[in-house]
């Protein structure tokens, strides 16, 4: 199950609109929303790459019509399949509507050329992603999960991956240079370099553990757009009950399913949707200017939108601040990787 799994009841047009916020120093303003890179990955042996292009071209329309703008994506998502559902989408919309939206994709995992983090492979990679997208320009590229301290030194030294899309971005083929990884003190390496526009924290800053706070911090001071990635913990704490979502998905570590227990208990006895009180969790945080969730369908972009519009108490962030202190200590996230 993708974070965009959690079921919501269709958000009219009369619904109010998705707030919009400003991406850092990259001069973009994007829907607060954003939605990631799962489009038309659908699990169903029975829907063939017909039927699932068709529900990546309608989960994004559909997203569009209800006022989300920014759209990541990477080559190594869905088996390689997801970036290209995306251009399809994409393709899909008119023209003037299509130039309204931001979008994001990656470097560096590539299915073809996994861990490459050379200049050469990252040129090579945009290439490709710009076909896949139908695009003569990219508006956020982020360099995706470097895994040690030698890798990051690879892609900021000469000849990496940091030099070509300096290149890039000087000659307008991308407009923004980011850095997508769990491991914190990767993001802190490339938000202290004043040489990336954004970061992309995954996993990080939810209900079951919100250790990239001091992460966000230290974005907000130097300029730096940040996204959050899953804000319903891998679909653990998307609405659906825990442990029959922890069947299509483990838990990302251990103790993160008894969190996500007592937090649905806790939401159901206030007569709350666990998935609304998780994105409105981080859509709270005024630093980070885009949420992201990885819907499959339209249904699902549905789901999404509505628990970002859902009408909470705000006593509801009151009494969860002092549940939260209730609960055993979160398990760490990138704070301690790479």
């Amino acid at each position: 199950m993708t974070d965009g799994a959690a079921a919501g009841a269709a958000a009219g047009e009369a619904e109010p609109a998705l707030p919009r916020r400003r991406l850092g120093r990259t001069g973009y303003t994007v829907s607060a929303l954003g939605i990631g890179g799962w489009l038309g990955i659908l699990e169903d042996p029975a829907v063939d790459a017909a039927g699932r292009e068709a529900a990546a071209v309608a989960a994004v329309r559909r997203a569009v019509d209800l006022g989300v703008t920014y759209f990541d994506t990477s080559p190594s998502y869905g088996g390689g399949e997801a970036e290209r559902h995306l251009g399809l989408g994409l393709r899909a919309l008119p023209v003037a509507l299509r130039s309204t939206l931001r979008i994001a994709t990656k470097t560096g995992t590539h299915p073809e050329r996994p861990n490459r983090y050379d200049a050469a492979s990252t040129r090579w990679t945009v290439e490709r992603s710009l076909a896949a997208l139908f695009a003569e320009h990219i508006d956020v590229l982020l360099v995706h999960d470097p895994r040690t301290d030698a890798e990051v030194d690879a892609i900021v030294g000469p000849g990496g991956a940091l030099e070509a899309l300096e290149a890039l971005k000087a000659q307008g083929v991308i407009g923004a240079i980011g850095l997508g990884v769990r491991t914190h003190r990767f993001l802190h390496r490339a938000i202290d370099s004043g040489r990336f526009d954004v970061i992309l924290t995954p996993y990080d800053y939810t209900l079951l553990r919100s250790s990239a706070a001091g992460v966000i911090a230290a974005a907000r001071a130097r300029d730096v757009g940040v996204i959050n990635g899953s804000p319903y913990g891998a679909g653990l704490i998307a609405g659906d009950e825990p442990d029959r979502a922890a069947t299509r998905r483990p838990p990302l570590a251990p103790g993160d399913l008894e969190r996500a227990r007592r937090l649905w208990r806790w939401c159901r006895e206030r007569d709350l949707d666990l998935g609304a009180v998780a994105v409105q969790f981080s859509l709270r945080q005024a630093d980070i200017a885009v949420t992201l969730t990885g819907p499959r369908t339209a249904a699902e972009v549905e789901g999404n939108v509505a628990h970002a519009r859902a009408a909470l108490p705000e006593a509801v962030w009151t009494d969860l601040a002092a549940f939260l202190e209730t609960l055993p200590p979160a398990a760490p996230g990138g704070e301690v990787g790479g």
